[in-house]
């Protein structure tokens, strides 16, 4: 028998080990034996890019099968992808092991199978729903001149300027890190200058600045990591929320990004560096 507890992105979350209680007093009602216990804090149900999930999966699903079952809290700790779900419980089936939520019952007959199934379509919909009203009070917050994530652009660091909840959280607003940006100008400087009298592109910058010890807050720098920082509008005093999609990293239309003003650390015509860089790109 196995344990699994969903994962939670909270810090300071109570509710693993709460469901790690109710799911070991449930085994031992039960008369199973919990062989292994797989908890994976910081990460989400809504795809398999989990390593201790992929973990469990590749452990229940050994041959000869060390476990009879994979127990979790609720069905929407194991996926919140009604597809996904059912291809990684048949997996689980197809080696012998069941999966067994210890708050959603179910039996194995075909009644069983489609309530498990409208279980996880239903768990999908909430996470989508969910995930809609929380990116839309996200773009409303960057409207208002507010950070949503945890690191800033590299140049810039976040101040908490407001209280917003009873628990004391509080909204952030991008500020310029001088440390930082002392670097950001130096690169837009050896890109639009160059050094002792020779030209240089991204790549060259990367050597440039790694020579001479200055990092990437801690890491070395490349050349696509200095084009970044050349075809970024942030420097310019543009801040731009909703670019890209967080699963595939696609970028979205331009109708659904949103645009926050920041303090420019850059002050040069703009248009011209971000035209100059993405030539250099095509030419590297």
């Amino acid at each position: 028998m196995l344990a699994f507890p969903r994962s939670s992105k909270r810090k300071k979350d109570l509710s693993i080990p709460d469901q790690l209680r109710q799911m070991r007093d449930w085994c031992k009602t039960n008369r199973y034996t919990v062989i292994m216990e797989y908890v994976e804090p910081g990460a989400s149900a809504t795809d398999d890019k989990r390593p201790v999930f992929q973990q469990m999966i590749a452990d229940a699903t050994l041959k000869p099968n060390p476990y009879d079952a994979v127990v979790v809290h609720s069905l929407s700790r194991f996926f919140r992808d009604s597809l996904e779900f059912g291809l990684y419980e048949r997996r689980l089936n197809k080696a012998g092991a069941k999966l067994i939520s210890i708050t959603q019952q179910t039996s194995d007959d075909p009644s069983g199978e489609m309530a498990r199934k409208i279980f996880s379509i239903f768990d999908e919909y909430q996470s989508k729903e969910n995930s809609k009203h929380t990116l839309r009070a996200m773009k409303e917050n960057t409207r208002q001149g507010y950070f949503n994530g945890s690191r800033p652009t590299f140049g810039y660091k976040t101040i908490e300027v407001e209280t917003v909840s009873i628990k004391g959280k509080r909204k952030k607003r991008f500020v310029i890190d001088e440390q930082e940006a002392s670097i950001v100008r130096k690169i837009f400087d050896l890109y639009l200058n160059g050094y002792l009298g020779q030209s240089m592109g991204a790549k060259q910058i990367a050597v440039h600045l790694n020579e001479r010890g200055l990092t990437l807050r801690g890491k070395k720098w490349a050349r696509n990591r200095v084009h970044e920082i050349l075809s970024n509008p942030t420097y310019h005093g543009e801040f731009i929320f909703n670019k890209r999609d967080a699963k595939n990293q696609k970028t979205k239309p331009e109708s659904e990004w949103v645009r926050m003003a920041v303090d420019p650390i850059i002050k040069k015509p703009y248009s011209k560096l971000c035209k100059l860089a993405k030539q250099q790109e095509r030419l590297q």
